[in-house]
């Protein structure tokens, strides 16, 4: 025997938990929904209920969020049709929006796919009112409110989001927004962020090789070589070498060097050759820090070292090139 849609629909909704709905609703079947401007008049009870009660957990809200009413007082039925709020309006041109989403752009794609996917409110919100991404979020908290508002901002959605879909507590957004701290000034920030990743993804090598970059920085940019070096001893006995590597002692000079920061990062990078004494790519970047510095003599060794050690270096083989040639046009200026 085939379900008339009105039982079907109760049916959905009880499964749903959302029962004292649907018995409201069959209750009230009589009287009609007033001042509907996008859904059709005529809707059925149950079918608007059941589009309500979506948008409500799409958006993580209650009813009156949108609807005129108080938290946790019953809705008289008239204050359903009130355009007292802007959010109602809203939630109108975002419908419209998403029925020309379905309606006339992915009815456009070729070969889509079966069943044919639809853009819903939860599609952005995920359980959100605002659809903003974790990083949005916290960078705005960072320019209102400074580092501590950004912490208890992050600690706070993850105590109330953690295990649901509505942001992404993993690896990467922390470390986005202490990039945009750091280029916006403020290192000591940045590797508080850095530190926290590593502390809410303890297994992430990737919060780990930010959070070593960030601590080498700060202790080399502070113009103590011994520092920088005694900060590396630690995360590489906290971290191991596979994360506090060549590579990202490398980049660290490249960062202080970036920073108008030249003795740091001749500090940094004669750190590297130390420890990895046979790459011709730490030689190769030594040369670049003590060219950078003035030191033509040291940056010629150090390009020649790297040439040693990597023939192919064509970097090193042109740098080294423009440096002996500068040097002999200034003993011809001196004769």
């Amino acid at each position: 025997m085939t379900r008339s849609t009105p039982l079907r629909l109760a049916m959905v909704l009880a499964i749903l938990g959302y029962a004292g709905y649907a018995a409201h609703a069959a209750a009230q079947a009589e009287q009609k929904a007033q001042n509907l401007k996008v859904l059709a008049p005529d809707i059925p009870r149950q079918q608007l209920l059941a589009i309500m009660n979506g948008f409500t957990r799409a958006l993580g809200v209650r009813c009156n969020y949108c609807h005129v009413g108080e938290e946790g007082q019953p809705h008289r039925p008239e204050d359903f049709a009130k355009d007292d709020k802007p959010a109602k309006n809203k939630a109108r041109i975002m419908m419209r929006m998403t029925q020309d989403l379905n309606d006339k752009y992915l009815t456009q794609i070729e070969g889509r796919a079966t069943p044919p996917v639809h853009v819903q409110c939860v599609t952005c919100h995920h359980g959100a009112p605002q659809p903003r991404t974790l990083q949005d979020v916290l960078q705005t908290s960072y320019d209102q409110g400074g580092i501590d508002s950004t912490v208890a901002r992050y600690q706070a959605l993850r105590d109330r989001y953690y295990g649901r879909f509505t942001y992404d507590f993993g690896e990467v957004p922390l470390a986005d927004v202490a990039g945009h701290v750091r280029e916006a000034g403020h290192p000591e920030d940045a590797a508080r962020l850095l530190a926290l990743n590593v502390e809410m993804n303890p297994k992430s090598a990737f919060a780990r090789r930010q959070d070593a970059s960030a601590t080498l920085f700060m202790a080399f940019a502070g113009g103590n070589a011994d520092s920088g070096r005694a900060a590396y001893r630690r995360l590489s006995d906290k971290y191991g070498p596979t994360v506090v590597s060549e590579e990202v002692v490398n980049n660290v000079g490249y960062q202080l060097l970036g920073s108008g920061k030249t003795a740091p990062a001749v500090a940094a990078f004669q750190l590297e050759v130390s420890e990895h004494p046979d790459s011709g790519n730490a030689y190769d970047s030594l040369g670049e820090a003590y060219a950078a510095a003035g030191d033509r003599k040291h940056a010629i060794e150090a390009y020649t070292k790297a040439l040693e050690l990597d023939p192919k270096n064509d970097n090193a083989r042109q740098k080294l090139g423009e440096l002996k040639s500068s040097k002999k046009g200034s003993k011809t200026k001196k004769k």
